[in-house]
C-alpha cells in the first residue's frame, strides 16, 4: 500500500470522526476537499499500478502534485476545526476572527504548495517568486484597497463580535457578520447595512455591549412650576425602577435641568442591562412617568396657541355609571357592611381612581398612611419582612381591599403592596371616612370590633414568617381599637 492509499483511509478516517463526534456539520469547503482528496488519490493509484495507462508522462507530476496539496487544504482544515474553532474558540472561550483563520489557512497552504512545487515537480520557488518589479507593484497598487479593508478587519475583529450592537458611521445595528472587507448590521428597522472596514477604522465606532453590557439612558420630563422639584424627582427615580428592564444598581437619578417658560425641565438617568431593549424599556419609562403624574397630581405643561370653544358632552350619565361600580365593591368590604346607602354614595363620590403599572408598588410596609385602596382591576402582591428576607403573603385580585388599618387608625402600612400587573384602585381617604363617621358616632365601635379580629390574623401571619424577628403587640381588642379610631378622627384641638 503506497503513501497516497494510507492518507486516502486517514481522510476517510477523519470524515468519519467529523461526522459521528462534532456537534455541528465541518462545512461544505472541507467535505469538498475530502471529496477531491479521495477521488484524486484513486486516480493516482489506479495510474500506478497500471490499471490506467492513457496519462500522458508530463501529466503524472501535476496528478500528483494536485493529489497532495488537496490533502494539505484537508490537513489544515481539520487543524483549523479541531484546534482553533473546537479547542481555542469553544473550550477557551478565545476570539479568532474569520479572516485570521482565512489567513493562516492560506499561508499553510501557500508554504505547502512551494515545498510541492520542489519535491515533487522539481521547480525552484525563489523564480516564481521574483517577479518583474513593474508588476509587482502593479498588483500591489491594484490591491491596495483590499489590503487595506483586510488589515483594518483584522483590527476591528478585536473590538468588535458578532451579537455586539453597535454605532458605526451614524448607523446603529447588531452585528450578523464580519467578512474581509465588510461589517454587516441589522439595524431597528430590520435593514441590512454593510460598511467597509477600512472607513470604520477611520471613523467613531460605539459599542454597546462591550467591554461591559451597562449603558446609561436619558429622557427629559417637564412639570408645572406648581410641584416641589424635591416631590417630581423622587417619583421619576421611583417610576423608572419599577419598569423590567431598569437596573437597581446603578440607581436612577433625576436632576433640574432647566427652567422653562411652560414648566420645569427635569432629566431622568437610568442604566439598562439589555440594550437590544433600549427602545421598549425607554417607552415604558415614561409611561410609567404618566401614570405616577397621574396619580399625585402632577401635570405635565404644554403651550397653548389655539383655543377651540366646544360644548362639552354630558358626563353625568357615564358618572353615575362610575359611581354604581365603585359603590358596588364597596359593599363587598366586610367592615363597612354596618353603612347605609347614603354613606356608601358619600365614599363612592369621594374615591379617587388610580392606575398602577406591574412593579410599581403602592404602598410600603412601615411607610405612614391614611387611606383604604380597594382593587378594581389587575392584581396585586402582598410581600411582608422578616428580617433579612421578604415572604409573599397573598395575590389580591378584583374586589379584594388593603390598607383598612391606616384608614381607620392612621397605622403604618404593616405589608408592601405592589402591582403585579396593570392595577386600577379605588382610594378611600380620611377626609371621606370622617364625613361619614361624624354622621354616626356609634360607628368607630362597630368598626373597631370587625377589625380587631383581621388585626389578629395579620400577626400569626407574619409570625409564621419569622418568628425569630421581634414581633408586633398582639392584636388590640375592639374596645381598644375603638379608642384608636375615635383619637384618629377627633378634630385637632379637641
Amino acid at each position: 500500500m503506497g503513501l497516497a492509499s494510507i492518507l486516502g483511509l486517514i481522510i476517510i478516517g477523519l470524515l468519519v470522526y467529523l461526522g459521528a463526534v462534532r456537534k455541528k456539520p465541518a462545512g461544505l469547503e472541507f467535505y469538498a476537499g475530502c471529496l477531491s482528496a479521495i477521488l484524486l488519490i484513486l486516480l493516482l493509484e489506479l495510474t500506478a499500478q497500471g490499471f490506467i495507462a492513457q496519462v500522458p508522462r508530463w501529466a503524472q507530476p501535476w496528478l500528483t502534485f494536485s493529489t497532495y496539496l488537496v490533502m494539505a487544504f484537508v490537513t489544515f482544515k481539520t487543524l483549523d476545526l479541531l484546534f482553533i474553532e473546537d479547542y481555542l474558540i469553544e473550550k477557551q472561550g478565545k476570539y479568532i476572527p474569520r479572516i485570521l483563520r482565512l489567513i493562516i489557512l492560506l499561508v499553510g497552504l501557500t508554504l505547502a504548495g512551494l515545498i510541492l512545487l520542489r519535491a515533487v515537480l522539481e521547480v525552484d520557488p525563489l523564480a516564481l517568486i521574483a517577479l518583474p518589479t513593474v508588476a509587482t507593484a502593479v498588483v500591489g497598487f491594484s490591491l491596495k484597497d483590499v489590503i487595506a479593508r483586510l488589515a483594518a478587519g483584522i483590527q476591528l475583529g478585536r473590538m468588535i463580535h458578532i451579537g455586539d450592537w453597535v454605532t458605526l458611521m451614524d448607523k446603529e445595528g447588531v452585528v450578523i457578520d464580519l467578512a474581509f472587507d465588510y461589517i454587516t448590521i441589522k439595524t431597528r428597522a430590520h435593514d441590512y447595512v454593510m460598511l467597509p472596514n477600512d472607513v470604520i477604522s477611520q471613523s467613531k465606532i460605539i459599542n454597546h455591549s462591550r467591554p461591559e453590557t451597562l449603558s446609561a439612558r436619558a429622557i427629559f420630563v417637564e412639570a408645572n412650576y406648581a410641584h416641589p422639584p424635591m416631590q417630581v424627582k423622587q417619583i421619576l427615580t421611583q417610576s423608572a425602577l419599577a419598569v423590567p428592564g431598569v437596573v437597581a444598581t446603578p440607581a436612577p437619578i433625576s436632576y433640574v435641568h432647566e427652567f422653562k417658560e411652560s414648566g420645569i425641565a427635569y432629566k431622568l438617568k437610568f442604566y439598562l442591562n439589555d440594550y437590544a431593549q433600549r427602545e421598549r424599556i425607554e417607552g415604558e419609562v415614561m409611561a410609567y412617568i404618566w401614570y405616577a403624574f397621574q396619580r399625585n397630581g402632577i401635570e405635565i405643561p404644554y403651550p397653548q396657541r389655539v383655543v377651540h370653544m366646544t360644548q362639552a358632552p354630558d358626563l353625568t350619565e357615564l358618572r353615575a355609571i362610575e359611581l354604581a361600580g365603585i359603590e358596588e365593591q364597596f359593599h363587598t368590604i366586610d367592615f363597612l357592611a354596618v353603612l347605609d346607602a347614603q354613606a356608601f354614595h358619600l365614599l363612592a363620590e369621594h374615591a379617587q381612581k388610580r392606575v398602577y403599572l406591574p412593579g410599581e408598588p403602592v404602598v410600603r410596609e412601615g411607610e405612614p398612611g391614611e387611606e383604604l385602596f380597594v382593587v378594581m382591576e389587575g392584581e396585586a402582591d402582598v410581600v411582608i419582612k422578616a428580617g433579612d428576607q421578604t415572604t409573599p403573603v397573598a395575590t389580591l385580585k378584583k374586589g379584594q381591599f388593603f390598607g383598612e388599618m391606616s384608614l381607620l387608625t392612621g397605622a403604618p402600612r404593616s405589608a408592601t403592596v405592589q402591582a403585579k400587573s396593570q392595577l386600577t384602585v379605588a382610594v378611600i381617604g380620611k377626609n371621606a371616612m370622617s364625613q361619614v363617621m361624624s354622621r354616626n358616632p356609634n360607628l368607630a365601635d362597630q368598626f373597631g370590633t370587625i377589625l380587631a379580629a383581621r388585626q389578629s390574623a395579620l400577626a400569626t401571619t407574619r409570625e409564621t414568617a419569622d418568628r425569630a424577628a421581634r414581633l408586633r403587640p398582639a392584636a388590640e381588642d375592639g374596645k381598644s381599637l375603638t379608642a384608636r379610631i375615635l383619637k384618629f378622627f377627633r378634630p385637632s384641638g379637641n
